[in-house]
C-alpha cells in the first residue's frame, strides 16, 4: 500500500469528531466536559470509558486502552493505521494521496470492485438463468427451505462456469490479472497471477456449477465466495483461497450481518456451514456467523471479541461434529480465564441432538428449540473436561489414573488463574482424589499441542493492555506527566526533575522526556502521537492521563503539590536504602561506615520532616525554578 502523507492523516483527524465516531457503537453521557460510556473492548458493568472532545482522546480506565479517532477504529474493526485513515477520510468526503509503496489500493479496490462484480453476476444467473444448470441450483435451495426471496437478501447466486464469469469479467475491463489475484480464475497453463493478459489472458473460472455465497468484510463488500456444488462432485463445498483482500483464518461469513445482532445481546454463535447461517438469520437468531472452511482460529476469536462477551461454538450432533468439537480444546490458554486489562471472552460449546445440523433442527423443532440449544452452551474447558474424563473407566483406579493425567494436560494452560484452581476442585471430585493431589498433576502437565492451521496466530495477537498496580508514587508521576504535557511553562522545571532522578516509574519518565522535547506550541494530540511512535503502551497511559488532567486553571498549585509526593517518596526511598546498608554494615562490624550510613539517614529525616512542614522552599529546591 502506499504512505498518506502526515498532513492528510492530520486533515482526517482534524475532520473527525470523536465523540460522533464513538457515538456509532457505544452509548455517551456527558459528565461535564467529558463523554462517558461502556468500554466496548472489554466487559463491564460500570462506565470508566471517557471520550475528551477538548483533546479528541478516548481512554478506557477499565482495560487501559486509549487513543485517537484511528486508535479507536483500529481496535473496534481490526484495521491496520493506514486502513483506518482511509475508512475515516471516506467518512468524512476527504480526497488523500497516497506515495506508493509496494501493492497499490487502487489494486486492492480493483479487487474488490471484481469480487462486487461477480456477485450480480452470479445472482443475476440465479435468478433469471432458464438453463437446466441453473434450475437445478434453485431447486436445490428451495429443497433446503430458501426461496428466491432469502436468495436474494443473501445475494446468493450461481455459478455456470466454463468461462462465463471471465468473459463478463473482461468485458467489465478487468485484467486477467486482476481475476486470478481475486481468485475468481485461474490460468489454464498454471501460471502465476501477475504478468501480461495476452488474448484472453489464458484465464478460465474458479468456480462452476455451483451455488455461490459471496463473503462480505465487516463493511459489507464482497471480498471472496464459497460454493456449494449442485448434485454430485468433489469438493462439495470449494472456498476462495487467500487473496490480498481475503484471509479465511481471519474472516466469518455474515459477520456483516450479525455484528449488531451480537453486540446487542454480547453471543455469538458459530456454525459451521453457510447454509446453516442463513436458516438461523431466517428464523429471526440473527447473531450467527460461520467460518470458511477452516476450524476456529484464535484471529476468529479476536474478530467475534470486539463484538460480543460469549461465543457459542455450536456443533453438529453427528460424529464429525463430536470430532471437530473435541478440537477445540486447543482454545483453551490464559485467555479462556480473562484477567486483567483483558477483555473476558467467555468460550462455549453446544451440541446438537440428534445428529441435526442447525438448519434440521430450526425446520422440525422450531427457533426456540435451538434458542435452547444455545442457552444450554457449557464453558468449554468443562466440556472438553468431561469430554476426555467420558473416555476412560472411572470405577478403577487405573482408569482414574489415566483421566487425571488426560484432563491435567486440558487445565494446564490456566494453571496459574483462579479457573485452574477451581477445575483442580472439580477434578479432585468427579475423580475422588485429593485437592494436592490433581493440583500437581495440572503443575506437572504440559498443554495440548496446538493445531497447525494457523501458525503464525500468535505472533500478531495484541490484547488490550492495562495498567499494572500503581503506588501511591506512582500515580503522582504520571498526574504530573499529565500536568506538564497540558502546561508547557512547566516543562523546564520537570526537565529538571527528569535529570535529577525524581521519576522512578519508566513510562512516565517516557512520557516526560517525550513532553519536554516537544516544542511549546506542540498540542496534547501531538504529543500524543509522539509517544505512540516511541511505546504504544505509554500511549494508552498518556491518552488516560490527558482525558482525565485537571481542569483548574491552577495547575502550578496542583503541579507543586504533586512534587512534594513525589519528593517526600523519593526521600522515604533513599532513607529505606541507607537503613538497609547501615544495618548489613553494623553486621560486618565496619562501625565507622554503619555510622557515616546512620548520620545520612538522620540527615534525610530531617529534610523528610521539612519538607512535610511547608518550611522549604519548593519553587527553589525542587522545581529548580529561580
Amino acid at each position: 500500500m502506499g504512505r498518506i502523507p502526515e498532513e492528510d492523516v492530520a486533515r482526517v483527524r482534524d475532520a473527525t469528531d470523536v465523540v460522533a465516531l464513538i457515538s456509532e457503537s457505544v452509548v455517551l453521557k456527558q459528565k461535564g466536559r467529558l463523554h462517558w460510556g461502556l468500554c466496548p473492548f472489554h466487559g463491564e458493568k460500570t462506565p470508566s470509558f471517557k471520550v475528551d472532545p477538548a483533546t479528541q482522546l478516548w481512554h478506557c480506565f477499565g482495560c487501559g486502552e486509549g487513543g485517537d479517532v484511528f486508535g479507536f477504529l483500529m481496535r473496534r474493526e481490526n484495521l491496520e493505521f493506514p486502513e483506518a485513515v482511509r475508512v475515516l477520510a471516506e467518512r468524512e468526503r476527504i480526497d488523500i494521496a497516497e506515495e506508493e509503496a509496494g501493492a497499490p489500493r487502487s489494486y486492492r479496490e480493483r479487487l474488490v470492485a471484481a469480487c462486487e462484480a461477480t456477485a450480480a453476476f452470479y445472482h443475476h444467473e440465479l435468478t433469471h438463468s432458464r438453463t437446466p444448470e441453473a434450475t437445478a441450483a434453485r431447486e436445490y435451495l428451495s429443497a433446503r427451505g430458501f426461496s428466491i426471496d432469502v436468495a436474494r437478501r443473501f445475494t446468493l447466486g450461481y455459478a455456470p462456469g466454463r468461462g462465463a464469469l471471465v468473459r463478463h469479467l473482461r468485458a467489465e475491463g478487468f485484467t486477467a490479472a486482476e481475476i486470478v489475484d481475486a481468485n475468481l480464475g485461474y490460468r489454464r497453463d498454471g501460471g502465476a497471477g501477475g504478468g501480461s493478459d495476452g488474448a484472453g489472458g489464458g484465464v478460465t473460472d474458479r468456480f462452476y456449477e455451483r451455488v455461490m455465497f459471496p463473503i462480505r468484510d465487516l463493511h459489507g463488500r464482497v471480498i471472496a465466495f464459497g460454493g456449494r456444488v449442485v448434485g454430485a462432485g468433489e469438493p462439495k463445498y470449494l472456498n476462495s483461497s487467500d487473496t490480498p483482500v481475503f484471509h479465511k483464518s481471519a474472516n466469518v461469513y455474515s459477520i456483516e450481518r450479525a455484528k449488531d445482532a451480537i453486540v446487542a445481546e454480547g453471543v455469538a454463535v458459530v456454525v459451521e456451514g453457510y447454509t446453516d447461517v442463513i436458516a438461523l438469520h431466517e428464523a429471526g437468531i440473527t447473531n450467527v456467523v460461520a467460518t470458511l472452511g477452516t476450524a476456529l482460529t484464535r484471529q476468529h476469536m479476536r474478530l467475534l471479541g470486539r463484538f460480543a462477551t460469549k461465543v457459542v461454538y455450536l456443533f453438529d450432533g453427528d460424529e464429525a461434529g463430536m470430532r471437530a468439537a473435541a478440537r477445540a480444546v486447543e482454545f483453551i490458554d490464559a485467555a479462556v480465564a480473562g484477567g486483567p486489562g483483558k477483555r473476558e471472552l467467555d468460550l462455549t460449546v453446544a451440541l446438537l441432538p440428534d445428529g441435526l445440523d442447525p438448519a434440521d433442527l430450526v425446520a422440525k423443532r422450531g427457533a426456540d428449540a435451538m434458542r435452547e440449544v444455545i442457552a444450554g452452551a457449557e464453558p468449554l474447558l468443562r466440556f472438553a473436561i468431561e469430554q476426555r474424563l467420558s473416555t476412560h473407566d472411572l470405577a478403577t483406579p487405573e482408569g482414574r489414573a489415566r483421566a487425571l493425567r488426560d484432563t491435567a494436560q486440558v487445565v494446564a494452560p490456566v494453571k496459574h488463574t483462579i479457573l485452574g484452581q477451581d477445575y483442580a476442585n472439580h477434578l479432585a471430585d468427579r475423580l475422588r482424589v485429593d485437592y494436592a493431589t490433581a493440583r500437581k498433576a495440572i503443575e506437572e502437565a504440559r498443554p495440548p499441542a496446538r493445531g497447525a492451521e494457523d501458525p503464525e496466530d500468535d505472533a500478531g495477537e495484541t490484547a488490550a493492555v492495562a495498567e499494572e498496580h500503581l503506588d501511591a508514587a506512582m500515580r503522582a508521576e504520571r498526574a504530573l506527566v499529565g500536568i506538564v504535557v497540558h502546561s508547557p511553562h512547566l516543562r523546564e522545571g520537570a526537565r529538571r526533575l527528569l535529570e535529577g532522578g525524581l521519576f522512578a516509574d519508566p513510562i512516565a519518565r517516557l512520557l516526560l522526556d517525550t513532553a519536554c522535547d516537544a516544542s511549546s506550541s506542540a498540542t496534547d494530540d501531538e504529543i500524543y502521537r509522539a509517544v505512540a511512535e516511541r511505546d504504544p503502551r505509554a500511549a494508552n497511559v498518556l491518552s488516560g492521563l490527558l482525558v482525565d488532567a485537571p481542569t483548574s486553571e491552577d495547575v502550578d498549585s496542583i503541579a507543586r503539590d504533586l512534587v512534594i509526593r513525589l519528593k517526600d517518596s523519593a526521600l522515604e526511598r533513599q532513607i529505606r536504602e541507607h537503613k538497609v546498608r547501615h544495618k548489613e554494615l553494623e553486621a560486618t562490624g565496619d562501625s565507622a561506615a554503619a555510622d557515616e550510613e546512620f548520620r545520612k539517614v538522620v540527615a534525610l529525616q530531617a529534610e523528610r520532616e521539612e519538607l512535610r512542614r511547608g518550611a522549604m522552599p519548593i519553587e527553589v529546591e525542587v522545581w529548580g525554578f529561580e
